[in-house]
């Protein structure tokens, strides 16, 4: 049987739409050794019970002797540590207590690591347990994160037990491996001023880099990060704070926190609220809180000045004195104008009805593409109005670039702007007269 002609013969041509981006609300809490998970995994945690039923249990130790004011432990099971290695370890439940304690440990075999011990404790008869001492700080990360609040949920990058270069090392392979995978990490407080850091942190001070480091600092270290690290959120704790604070966490939960569009606009770093968070003592501190401010260096204040009680960022600045969203912006912009201009031109090579072609009329689609990823950026509070996005002329760049036509490459488009930013300081001034005016 012969099928009827079709009067109307209908084409449909596909535009495909764009998946959202979502590295810039991507953040990962760092571990050695203080979950179960394998090292290089990265396991999601959208409370902190998810972290807890990870968390390495204590395990079993089968001696501990005592010689010349050094104490040796042999575990029960092979405990998976490098030999040489220094490593922080909680020694727990031991008899005599005089073992008990948190100590900078060296492994010296598969069972076996020593520490310092002065005072000899007596014979041991109850050897307890050993646990990696960064488990109490990671839980402190979770705690503090969730505390700001449960939308966002958070990653934890288990990098293997081990000391700060080990740390590093693996963190530098898993970059390398894992690029645009997480945005922003939170640090170890050990990693503080480690020279290993520091020489990772160079890799990330292009203005394309897209990674950054949360770090907590302290008064006698934070000039170890130079004013070149756009990379590093440097934070110092105030003294004394609980065991289950991990301040900078609140400060990159905000960051992660944006998610801009029309009705959820980007607010300034400085002064954003956090919480379970402890302000840095403002009396007898005046000096140092001015040095660094200065020095581009973060602290946890309050609002008092306003009027206000909550606790904030000061001044929410990464090492290179710009204001978080400085680079939140520039980031935006270039993964934003990479993912529309990509996508007119994949959609454009796929629709017969109106391809796009390298012509005239083909750089003014990439232009309008381009302009109206910058008009959102305007709307989302990223960008400070007007901006314009440029293109070299068809007929004008075939001429000074003869031989990127036949290769189908076109660098004519462009735009200068500036990103939005709030205010840091007010400057009121007030003339007093003793005399009336004539008004």
């Amino acid at each position: 049987m012969t099928a009827a002609l079709s009067i109307v013969t209908v084409t449909v041509p596909q535009q495909v739409g764009e998946a959202p981006i979502l590295l810039q609300e991507t953040g990962a809490a760092i571990s050695q050794g203080s979950t179960t998970a394998a090292a290089n995994t990265l396991t999601l945690i959208t409370q902190v019970s998810d972290l807890t039923a990870i968390l390495t249990a204590a395990k079993a130790i089968s001696t501990i002797t005592w010689a010349s004011s050094v104490a040796t432990v042999t575990t029960a099971a092979p405990h998976g540590f490098t030999v040489s290695d220094t490593i922080s370890i909680v020694i727990a439940g031991a008899v005599p207590t005089g073992y008990n304690g948190t100590f900078t440990c060296t492994v010296t075999g598969a069972s076996t690591f020593t520490y310092p011990l002065t005072t000899n404790p007596g014979s041991e008869t109850t050897p307890g347990t050993y646990l990696v001492a960064e488990e109490a700080e990671l839980l402190a990360m979770i705690t503090t994160w969730f505390a700001q609040g449960s939308a966002n949920a958070l990653y934890v990058l288990e990098l293997g037990a081990g000391n700060p270069n080990d740390g590093v090392a693996t963190l530098t392979t898993w970059l390398n491996n894992n690029p645009a995978t997480v945005y922003s990490f939170l640090v170890p407080r050990e990693w503080d001023a480690n020279a290993n850091f520091i020489s990772l942190l160079a890799s990330y001070e292009n203005t394309t880099a897209k990674t950054y480091f949360f770090v907590t600092t302290t008064t006698g270290t934070y000039t170890n990060y130079t004013n070149l690290m756009k990379c590093v959120f440097a934070l110092i704790e105030a003294p004394g704070i609980s065991a289950t604070e991990f301040s900078v966490a609140a400060a990159m939960w905000v960051l992660n926190n944006y998610n801009p569009s029309a009705v959820n606009l980007v607010t300034p770093f400085a002064f954003s609220y956090v919480y379970g968070v402890t302000p840095y003592p403002t009396v007898g501190n005046q000096a140092l809180r001015t040095t660094l401010k200065t020095a581009n260096i973060n602290i946890i204040g309050l609002g008092s000045e306003g009027g206000i009680t909550n606790t904030l960022l000061l001044w929410g600045t990464t090492k290179d004195g710009h204001d978080m969203t400085y680079w939140y912006s520039v980031d935006w912009v270039q993964l934003h104008v990479d993912e529309d201009v990509s996508a007119a031109v994949i959609n454009g090579s796929n629709n017969p009805q109106n391809p796009l072609y390298y012509d005239q009329a083909g750089i003014n689609t990439l232009q309008a593409v381009a302009q109206g990823t910058m008009s959102r950026g305007v709307t989302y509070g990223l960008v400070l109005p007007p901006v314009t996005v440029t293109a070299i002329p068809f007929a004008t760049y075939v001429v000074q670039n003869p031989s990127d036509y036949p290769l189908g490459i076109y660098r004519g488009l462009a735009v200068i702007y500036t990103p939005q930013r709030g205010f840091t300081e007010i400057i009121f001034n007030v003339t007093v007269s003793a005399f009336p005016s004539n008004g």
